[in-house]
């Protein structure tokens, strides 16, 4: 910025250059005008947070929540701000005017009620281009158009507010700041108030009336009171959206918008199967006609209490819809649960007949387990959820502790989704080796006969203690039902992973699962839809 040679000119008497924006006759930039200009900044950047934040609320039911979702909202959204930048400045040198702005700001909130109308159709169209490329798509359709207009309201606020070149940086510079300012405060309000109290649907249709209205007061103030009709539009398009339905023979029986994700619990008539799903991805399953488990793999977990006949009591780490308590709290151990998600502990509670003796912690795995001094004869691992088993709660450090946490003699369990053998089984091995850093012994099972699906995707229990695992089923045992008695007489013969090749450690300072569990992820994709129809995970 050359102050100094402008000074020159015009000490010289050189006509200087007209900095002024365009304002009605004979009006100059008020502190009105600033303080609207910087309520409007404030305002859409609020929103731009908001919107990438829902953009996991609108996907993850879809694809999940997982690092291919996260970096295409990522992708998008400074992708689309980018070219809003370059769109706005240009657009404001020809006409920089405050309506300009008003007329930005109103167009986004358009385009945003236009989300409610087409996500349906998107993310079904999406859906064939599978986990990578399926959210990337998504998320440029339904998210780009408004985000790119969001981004044209700074480059506009920063020439309106630039009547001296003088103090054009002092402009530009609170700008950013008012509009990082309404980022934070989007953020902080979108996480903590706004999604715990309403559906998506209602937070979309509410940013995009307030987007709207913004707009046409600002066009109003400036003279053109006809701009405040455009209010009514985010409304008509939700009321002219399509109403989401179940495929035939699907039932939803309740659904919650948690902290975490969507929870629901969805009945399958023709299968008389109940299950519990938390976005792309099903936490539990139960035959509605006796209560029992939809997946063989909670009957491989309960082969624990041969392990440990004496087991008074055990922690489970991730709830699920509770199937292991119940098995196991009826053969007179006491259960604590420590599940992060609330919406997960209800319904488990209200719609799988889950209840305990022990104590439920609703927070993250890992804060209970470096703050907890209680100790276990058993611990039960399975946190496993959209496709990965959450990374932070894998490394030696976790697995270490949890060997503390254990009586003399205890067990750890832990249910690991992956493959056993193959140029995929990485992760596998990863886990292996670290579970055999903290425990003396570890066995792992398959959930089938090694003949089932051999090398595919499948869950892999392992039991480690510091003594040895004499997994010897009782000729006398008292079974629930068939099905468990035959999986845990077969179950000298599902068991694998007898030797892993050697190879790193998961620590947390070297945790490469998240891109050795790439492959689960995708697979895993690709084995929800096969379990419920697409038709069942969009919204």
């Amino acid at each position: 910025m050359r102050t100094g040679s402008l000074a020159g000119n015009e000490e010289r008497g050189t006509a200087r250059e007209d900095t002024s924006i365009e304002v009605p006759q004979g009006q100059r930039l008020i502190a009105p005008i600033r303080a609207e200009i910087f309520a409007i900044v404030f305002t859409t950047g609020a929103v731009v947070l908001l919107v990438e934040i829902l953009g996991t609320r609108i996907v993850g039911p879809i694809f999940g929540v997982d690092l291919f979702v996260w970096s295409a909202l990522l992708a998008v959204t400074l992708g689309s701000l980018a070219s809003g930048y370059y769109a706005g400045g240009s657009l404001v040198d020809r006409r920089p005017n405050p309506r300009l702005l008003a007329l930005v700001v109103m167009t986004a909130g358009v385009l945003l009620g236009i989300l409610r109308l087409i996500s349906h159709g998107v993310l079904l169209f999406s859906d064939g281009f599978g986990p990578r490329a399926g959210p990337l798509l998504a998320a440029t359709v339904l998210f780009a158009p408004c985000l790119i207009v969001l981004g044209m309201v700074g480059p506009i606020a920063v020439r309106l507010l630039a009547v001296d070149l003088r103090a054009a940086g002092h402009g530009v510079g609170a700008v950013y700041a008012v509009s990082t300012a309404g980022s934070l405060a989007g953020t902080l309000v979108t996480a903590f108030a706004i999604i715990p109290a309403f559906d998506t649907d209602q937070v979309v249709v509410g940013a995009a009336t307030l987007l709207t209205l913004t707009g046409a007061a600002s066009l109003a103030w400036h003279g053109r009171p006809s701009g405040l009709v455009a209010v009514a539009v985010p409304l008509l398009l939700a009321w002219a959206a399509p109403e989401s339905r179940l495929p035939a023979g699907f039932e939803k029986v309740a659904r919650s918008q948690s902290l975490y994700g969507l929870v629901e619990v969805i009945d399958d008539h023709a299968r008389n199967v109940r299950f519990l799903r938390s976005d792309h991805s099903v936490l539990g399953a139960q035959f509605v006609r006796d209560g029992s488990p939809g997946f063989a793999f909670v009957y491989v977990m309960e082969a624990v209490r041969f392990l440990r006949p004496a087991a008074r009591d055990m922690l489970q780490i991730g709830l699920g819809i509770g199937s292991l308590p119940l098995a196991l709290e009826v053969r007179g151990i006491k259960v604590d649960v420590v599940e992060i998600d609330p919406a997960v502990v209800r319904f488990a509670s209200r719609y799988f007949g889950f209840a305990t003796k022990g104590n439920v912690y609703q927070e993250d795995a890992r804060t209970f387990l470096r703050r907890t001094d209680r100790h276990y004869d058993l611990i039960v691992h399975d946190t496993f959820t959209g496709g990965t088993t959450p990374e932070h709660l894998l490394s030696r450090e976790v697995m270490q502790r949890i060997h503390d946490l254990l009586r003399p003699g205890g067990v750890m369990v832990l249910n690991f989704v992956g493959y056993e053998d193959g140029p995929n089984a990485e992760a596998t091995w990863a886990v292996a080796r670290t579970i055999r850093s903290a425990f003396r012994f570890v066995r792992t099972f398959r959930d089938s006969a090694p003949d089932i699906r051999p090398h595919a995707l499948e869950n892999l229990v392992f039991f480690a203690s510091d003594n040895d695992l004499d997994l010897t089923v009782p000729r006398t045992a008292v079974f629930e039902n068939a099905t468990s008695e035959r999986i845990a007489r077969s179950l000298s013969a599902w068991e694998v992973l007898k030797v892993i090749p050697d190879g790193p450690l998961v620590t947390d300072g070297h945790n490469p699962l998240a891109r050795l569990q790439l492959p689960v992820a995708e697979e895993h994709f690709a084995a929800m839809n096969v379990l419920l129809p697409v038709g069942v995970w969009i919204e």
